[in-house]
């Protein structure tokens, strides 16, 4: 007789039915028509508006695309748009390195940790627009300007995501790798990067528009290129189709790179 039928509960237990798949495949992501419905209904307002209002409070569609096409066909213009998207990433890269480190070193002593906490916190508490004035006043360079103000403003939360990606590893990681004897560099790329790399990835996303922000507002407080130097001198005369067009550049800007940087993650 068959072992199924003297210990048919034993057989049931060794041969589990199938499990579904652990890695099933992603769906893929569905339109977002609410999204899209809420976009179409600001556009309608907006042109509605400009059929009430003055032309330089609310400009037509029509003329702001005119406009933001005149601005893409200029060389001078695209230039314009590509150094201050260069900018941007730059110096976004720059302040998630350093704060990357920064993280890890805070969160592996805390002694450090405790003196850089109330350092962070001073530093929230200090608007944008100071940092923007902190550094007109400090640096003569614009570049320096930018890179001060983009790199003082994104610090804090990649710090902290950084720290508690770093916190976050598990104690069973640090003992299976540390087993294998592994070199500081190992250590690194193997266990440390590739388990802090979400949060990363995400302080990345949150810090792309503050980065953009603050960009242009050091380019359009004390700026003579990019995309804020330009934005000043359309709001000096009065140009809201202007304006508008170069705003569309940086929300193309932030919407691609966080689209590029979702892929990525």
């Amino acid at each position: 007789m068959s072992e199924a039928a003297l210990h048919p509960n034993v057989v049931a237990l060794r041969s589990p039915p199938d499990a579904p798949s652990q890695t099933a495949p992603r769906r893929p992501r569905r339109f977002n028509v609410e999204g899209f419905a809420a976009v179409l209904v600001m556009l309608a307002a907006w042109q509605f508006a400009s059929t009430i209002f003055p032309p330089f409070l609310f400009p037509s569609l029509g003329t702001v695309a005119t406009t933001t096409i005149d601005v893409l066909r200029d060389p001078v213009a695209f230039g314009t748009i590509i150094l201050t998207y260069a900018r941007i990433i730059l110096w976004l890269a720059i302040g998630f390195v350093a704060a990357t480190a920064i993280g890890i070193w805070a969160a592996r002593y805390p002694s450090v940790d405790r003196a850089l906490i109330p350092l962070i916190q001073i530093k929230q508490g200090v608007p944008g627009i100071c940092w923007a004035i902190f550094a007109i006043i400090w640096f003569e360079g614009m570049e320096t300007r930018i890179a001060f103000v983009v790199v003082i403003s994104t610090l804090p939360s990649l710090f902290f995501q950084a720290r508690d990606a770093f916190r976050a590893i598990a104690p069973e990681l640090w003992d299976m790798v540390r087993a294998l004897r592994p070199s500081r560099w190992a250590m690194a790329t193997r266990l440390i990067l590739p388990a802090m790399q979400p949060a990363m990835f995400t302080g990345l996303r949150i810090n792309l528009g503050t980065a953009a922000r603050v960009t242009l507002t050091a380019e359009l407080l004390a700026g003579i290129s990019g995309i804020g130097h330009h934005l000043r001198t359309a709001q000096e005369q009065f140009r809201m189709d202007t304006v508008l067009a170069w705003t569309i550049m940086i929300i193309i800007f932030v919407i691609v790179s966080d689209f590029i940087l979702a892929r990525l993650e």
